[in-house]
């Protein structure tokens, strides 16, 4: 009985975030009603209140449920040691293979948060974590020291990824997660290697 009740609340919250990833390609949230994702999700309003408190507070815990995510997977790949990294530049793929593949898993909201009625605040939560997670252990792997010319890698980088994972989502995407990953890979590391 329970596992038919989650699965039935995971089928309306999968719809609601569906009504919410379409508006939101069409106007930015403060434009979009309870009522209208309502409609769409073909759910009553009383449904969507048991679940969020408004429009807001709905794109708050998606975009947490995504970071918490991101997090789970960079962290599984992150150095536990911040002496002795535990991983070559070589491990990097698998990592961005997991990536891509949550980017997939989550293609409606992911498309429209990385578009033009994206939350700005969620690229750069997103650049933040990127920064403090994953450059960093670039950085060690790479034995670049802090300089200017490391943060204008990461600033360049970080806005070429974001813009590749926004363009891979809004053409459909066509390449697997396993190819996004290759080519951001030698993006990455072919623009360390000139820092060297």
């Amino acid at each position: 009985m329970a596992q038919t009740e989650d699965r039935r609340i995971r089928k309306t919250k999968k719809a609601m975030t569906k009504a919410l990833a379409g508006l939101l390609l069409e106007k930015p949230l403060n434009n979009i009603s309870v009522r209208e994702i309502a409609e769409i999700a073909d759910i009553n309003r009383g449904t969507f209140y048991l679940h969020y408190r408004d429009v807001y507070d709905m794109s708050e815990q998606l975009q947490n449920e995504i970071f918490e995510k991101f997090n789970e997977i960079v962290d599984s790949h992150h150095i536990a040691d911040s002496l002795k990294p535990k991983k070559s530049a070589d491990e990097l793929f698998p990592m961005l293979v997991e990536l891509f593949n949550l980017l997939a898993e989550n293609s409606d909201l992911a498309r429209v948060m990385l578009g033009r009625n994206g939350d700005a605040a969620f690229i750069d939560k997103l650049k933040q974590i990127i920064r403090e997670k994953c450059f960093a252990d670039i950085q060690k792997i790479f034995n670049i020291g802090n300089n200017s010319e490391f943060d204008y890698f990461y600033h360049y980088i970080v806005s070429g990824c974001i813009g590749i994972c926004g363009a891979w989502l809004m053409s459909g995407m066509k390449e697997t997660s396993t190819e996004m990953a290759a080519l951001t890979e030698k993006l990455i590391l072919n623009g360390a290697k000139i820092l060297k």
